[in-house]
């Protein structure tokens, strides 16, 4: 039962009374480990936030990493991922079950010979079955478990938790046929299979955005089909989860009719969007968790029908019907392409295309980052990234509302959980022509302090800057590096559209803004200056967008300042003087008669 899953897995990731002592560093910085989350687990105010827990996970993620050799490596990958178990006893957030199941099968793989190996796989089948209720997923397992430790107590515990029945009560070994080459080959690639999980959609006017949800890294190739106009996208090596309801997805929303899900082939999974009228299209995949992201993009906004997000359940209105046009594809699967560079324009004279049309800025979306049950960074004093974030973000369009006279679009206006890649959607549904999203920084170090903003870039300025991203993204800063060949081609696009540009221009102003706001209030001012990173919540947002770090919760003096209204209220006008700044610079001045 479930009562018994709790008792083993927190066994998995629990430290021993006594800490393994090894004679090596890996021992030690294992040790360290096992201490902190020792601590972790006595105190009842930490285990309420995240960020602890995410620490300790990274902590443990670190050892294996760095000492992958050493017997260290193996249990600290195994407490990672009852870490994550317990992670998800608190918060009850899928995302934490599948890191959970899909580390210990990991952990399994990376370190066969260890002796909580086969107790890992077991603990997988148990956690597929009862939370998942995954059933075909859960023999999978246990065809693995079985292959690769047929003797063991938690094969036979597992087969017995399935209900298998022993046949002619011979021991499972002498039951096994070698497999032939052909069957070997099977196995392998139904082993890496994905398994296409969810099926999910927003609309808003002239923009879909379709999700689709993976166990695994996606792989895709999309086409275009006429009579009728469709676009194809086929995930490789996929298969549809047995509990994903195959019926066609009504969207009706003047861009798409339907979404259709089938499996095409025994290793491939085919998602079919029949076209009503769309301008334009891309496709990307994501990672942690592992999706495939398509945005269509159509002209004008219909207002259509009301249809309602996956994810948070708010109302969002959809467009009507316009005809089929010509579409501009824009598709990202995995290109080999050379990383783009992210500079300032020193070129001062030349005018980007948007300058000399002279567009107005009449949109701007605001982003208080984190939210709910993510606190975001966590100063020493208990204040938290959340509440900062909305806080400023709250005053910044009221000055944007009233002085510029421009409508505000904000991702969250209240203390709730919007994930980093629907913020983006919130912005381009509504038209925005700016996007700034506010963030507070931290830092191991307690001394490092300033003030930052950033742009989007796959390339990080240093390594500093891949951090911070990092931990805005909760992922790791390897996960970033794998999606290179991914993201690159997408920030080259915007580039060529002169999006980078603009956005670089726009940090640049709003850094100085609030550099020169914060000079008398520090005695001395950390300009960090404009940097470049990938963050998800500037992913494809198609609009000039950055992301400002305002302070060091980390740092005792920072984090004081950031308690205060009035310095919270400073920072607002520091990022309102930037915005302006840059509003004027884009704005054509008439002159009087």
């Amino acid at each position: 039962g479930i009562a018994v899953i709790l008792a083993c897995v927190v066994l998995l990731a629990s430290a021993p009374a006594a800490y393994p002592s090894y004679d090596s560093e890996a021992g030690r910085k294992y040790t360290i480990a096992c201490q902190r989350l020792a601590e972790l687990r006595k105190s009842s105010k930490k285990k309420r936030y995240r960020s602890y827990w995410m620490d300790c996970i990274r902590t443990f993620e670190s050892v294996e990493k760095k000492y992958s050799k050493s017997p260290s490596a193996g249990d600290a990958c195994f407490d990672r991922a009852g870490l994550y178990f317990e992670l998800y006893q608190f918060n009850k957030y899928s995302r934490d079950l599948d890191n959970s199941i899909q580390v210990l099968g990991k952990c399994q793989s990376t370190h066969p010979a260890h002796a909580k190996a086969p107790q890992a796989l077991y603990r997988s089948l148990e956690l597929t079955l009862d939370f998942k209720k995954n059933a075909t997923a859960a023999n999978t397992i246990y065809t693995k478990l079985a292959g690769a430790y047929p003797s063991s107590e938690w094969t036979t515990k597992a087969k017995t938790r399935l209900g298998i029945p022993e046949r002619n009560n011979k021991p499972e070994p002498e039951l096994r046929k070698k497999p032939t080459p052909a069957a070997a080959a099977k196995k392998t690639t139904q082993t890496q299979a994905g398994t296409v999980k969810n099926l999910r959609h927003w609309s808003e006017g002239a923009y879909t955005r379709i999700v689709i949800d993976q166990s695994t890294p996606v792989k895709f190739r999309a086409q275009e089909l006429k009579n009728p106009d469709r676009l194809v996208f086929d995930l490789l090596h996929a298969h549809i989860a047995p509990g994903l309801n195959k019926e066609p997805l009504s969207i009706n929303d003047g861009l798409l009719k339907q979404v259709r899900i089938n499996q095409n082939a025994p290793d491939t999974v085919r998602v079919v969007l029949d076209l009503a009228s769309i301008k334009s299209y891309v496709a990307f995949p994501l990672r942690d968790p592992d999706r495939l992201v398509i945005d269509v993009n159509g002209e004008g906004a219909g207002a259509g029908n009301v249809t309602t997000s996956a994810e948070t359940g708010s109302p969002i209105k959809s467009g009507t019907p316009n005809g089929v046009e010509a579409v501009q594809k824009k598709i990202i699967p995995a290109p080999v392409a050379p990383q783009p560079q992210f500079e300032a324009n020193n070129d001062g004279d030349r005018l980007t295309l948007s300058r000399q049309l002279g567009l107005k800025v009449k949109t701007i979306a605001i982003d208080a980052g984190h939210g709910g049950h993510d606190p975001g960074a966590i100063g020493q004093s208990g204040l938290k990234e959340k509440h900062i974030t909305l806080d400023v973000a709250k005053r910044l369009a009221v000055l944007v509302k009233e002085r510029l006279g421009c409508t505000v679009v904000m991702t969250r206006d209240r203390d709730v959980f919007i994930p980093l890649d629907q913020r983006p959607f919130i912005a381009k549904s509504h038209k925005a022509d700016l996007f700034i999203s506010i963030h507070v920084n931290a830092n191991r170090k307690k001394k490092t302090k300033g003030i930052e903003t950033y742009v989007q870039g796959l390339k990080a300025s240093d390594r500093e800057a891949m951090a911070t991203a990092a931990r805005e993204n909760a992922m790791s800063p390897r996960t970033i590096s794998e999606l290179d060949d991914e993201v690159t081609k997408m920030l080259k696009d915007l580039k060529i559209d002169n999006k980078i540009e603009e956005s670089i221009q726009l940090a640049g102003t709003v850094q100085a803004s609030m550099v020169s706001t914060v000079k008398p209030v520090q005695k001395t001012v950390v300009n960090h200056g404009v940097k470049s990173a990938f963050f998800y919540v500037l992913m494809n947002t198609n609009m000039p967008s950055i992301l400002a770090e305002i302070g060091f919760i980390s740092n005792p003096e920072e984090e004081k300042l950031l308690k205060k209204d009035s310095y919270k209220q400073a920072i607002a006008e520091a990022l309102y003087q930037g915005v302006k700044k840059y509003v004027d610079a884009r704005s054509p001045q008439m002159m009087g008669i």
